[in-house]
Formats: C-alpha cells, sequence, structure tokens
C-alpha cells in the first residue's frame, strides 16, 4: 500500500471487527429475568382485572321474550354473581342458573365492555297442559311454572289463562307421546272444524277425547286407529260434522260415543237421541269390549 493511501486510510483494518460475543450463561440469565418480570405483570394484572370494586359489573340487561318468567326474579338470579365483578364472574355459572327457572327454555350469558352483562333468554311456548300442575312445551318439554301451584297467590287467574290450551292427562312419562298421539288426532278432526279439548288416557292405557262441540269418544285401548276411523266415518254422516247442533241451530247437549264395540257403537248424553234419528240407528248392536 502506497504511503499516500495509508495517510488516507490509516493503518487499522478497513473493516471493523465483529463486537465480542455475549456468554450463553448471560443470555439464559436475561431471558429468565424478563420471564419473571413478564409472570410478576400477569399475576399483578389479573389480580387487578378481579378486583371487584375496580371493575364492577353496572348492568344486567335482559333480552329476549320474558312473557311468563318473573323479570325481577331472573334479574335477582344473575345478580347473585355479579359481586365477583365483571372479569371474575363465572358466565357458565350465572347461565346454568337461568336455565334452572321454570319458564327459561334456554339461556345465553355474555360479558359487554366495559361492565353490562346481557342475558338472552328463549322461554318455554306452552302448547298444552299436562294433568293438574304442569304444561307441554312445543319442544315437548315437561315444566310446572310456579303459576299453577296451589299456594300461587294468583293461582286462578293463571289457571283461567292457561285453561284455553288443551288438557292431555295421563301416567307420569307419557306426556311425550300423548302429545304426538293429540297432534294427531287434532289434525284428523280439523276436516270437520272441531278440535281437541281434552285426551284422557287412564293407567291402562284407555284413551278418551272431549271435541270442542260438546262430543265425548272413548276409544279405550285397543284398535284406537281403528275405532277413530270409525268415528270420523259416522261423524261425517252429520252432515255438518256437528253432534250437538243441527244446520238451524238447534243445541243436542252433550253427546257420548262409545266407540269400544266390536261392530257398533253406543251413544249416551242428552244429545244421543237427536243424533241417532238424524243417523238412523236405533241401539249398539253389541255389547262393549274392551
Amino acid at each position: 500500500m502506497s504511503t499516500t493511501t495509508e495517510q488516507l486510510l490509516g493503518s487499522g483494518p478497513v473493516l471493523p471487527l465483529a463486537a465480542p460475543r455475549v456468554s450463553l450463561s448471560t443470555r439464559w440469565s436475561v431471558g429468565a429475568i424478563g420471564l419473571i418480570l413478564l409472570l410478576i405483570l400477569c399475576v399483578f394484572g389479573s389480580r387487578l382485572a378481579q378486583d371487584p370494586d375496580r371493575f364492577p359489573v353496572t348492568n344486567v340487561d335482559i333480552l329476549g321474550t320474558v312473557d311468563y318468567e318473573d323479570r325481577d326474579a331472573l334479574i335477582g338470579v344473575v345478580k347473585k354473581y355479579t359481586g365477583a365483578g365483571f372479569y371474575s364472574l363465572d358466565i357458565d355459572s350465572v347461565r346454568r342458573a337461568v336455565d334452572d327457572l321454570p319458564w327459561v327454555a334456554h339461556a345465553r350469558v355474555s360479558r359487554v365492555w366495559p361492565s353490562r352483562i346481557e342475558v338472552h333468554v328463549e322461554e318455554h311456548e306452552p302448547t298444552a297442559r299436562w294433568n293438574d300442575d304442569s304444561l307441554i312445551s312445543k319442544r315437548l318439554e315437561l315444566f310446572t311454572p310456579p303459576q299453577l301451584l296451589l299456594n300461587n297467590p294468583r293461582y286462578t287467574e293463571w289457571n283461567e289463562v292457561f285453561s284455553t290450551l288443551p288438557l292431555v292427562s295421563g301416567s307420569p312419562g307419557r306426556h311425550t307421546v300423548l302429545l304426538d298421539t293429540f297432534r294427531d288426532y287434532d289434525a284428523r278432526l280439523a276436516r270437520f272444524n272441531v278440535s281437541i279439548d281434552v285426551l284422557r288416557e287412564d293407567k291402562r292405557g284407555s284413551q278418551t277425547l272431549e271435541l270442542s262441540d260438546q262430543v265425548t269418544v272413548k276409544l279405550g285401548y285397543e284398535n284406537r286407529d281403528l275405532r277413530l276411523s270409525r268415528f270420523l266415518d259416522v261423524f261425517a254422516q252429520l252432515g255438518d260434522g256437528s253432534a250437538t247442533s243441527t244446520n238451524a241451530g238447534d243445541s243436542r247437549g252433550p253427546t257420548t260415543f262409545d266407540m269400544r264395540y266390536s261392530n257398533g257403537f253406543a251413544l249416551g248424553g242428552y244429545g244421543r237421541r237427536s243424533v241417532a234419528a238424524q243417523l238412523g240407528i236405533q241401539s249398539p248392536q253389541s255389547g262393549p269390549v274392551q
């Protein structure tokens, strides 16, 4: 290298030397300290978030249609858990507590930042009464609302409200099968503009229908489908499909069709004579068959 070049560049190395490498133990020490600091921050932040005084639940919003469940009672159930604070609140426990309420079919609970809890409620839709104190929902779920308990101060009022629902009566555990049977029978009667008010089944499985036009149909427990078909054929012969009123509107009174006969049926009730006359029958053709 010429003297001029040495004067310009100096006599040291042209490229800078690499910095001395940090030892492996030093790097492990720095990493461990950083991890410890991170854990301390996480623990501190978690404890801070769980402080109900710093992060309280200030609002509980009930969403969905609540027609029958007591809204104040529902909020009271949720508030039993809100004292834990917004972040410490056990969402699953709240949901289970709301689900346990008699009228609640399904519930969803969620946090809404910064301090609100939303409870989405779906109520049972009653489709029929079951025995004396329970209801069956459209999803075939059986439940016992407090409104139908005898010790409820508004029992009479609520009982009248639910009296518009058809009554299905039977042994424990039979509500699903009987409601399906009710729907089948009711659909077959629809062409006569008549509906079923009551479907009763006793412990032996013998069924009796009470229709909306004061007609009672005894089907028994054998060959019920065949007996109902036979009744519908007879019912169709009454012209307008009514066994309790003529085309002119004359009342015949309650009438009972006992279909538990091998080759016929029996008529009972106040309207039996006029119905028998219209059908052109005199008396049952054989004794009852259970």
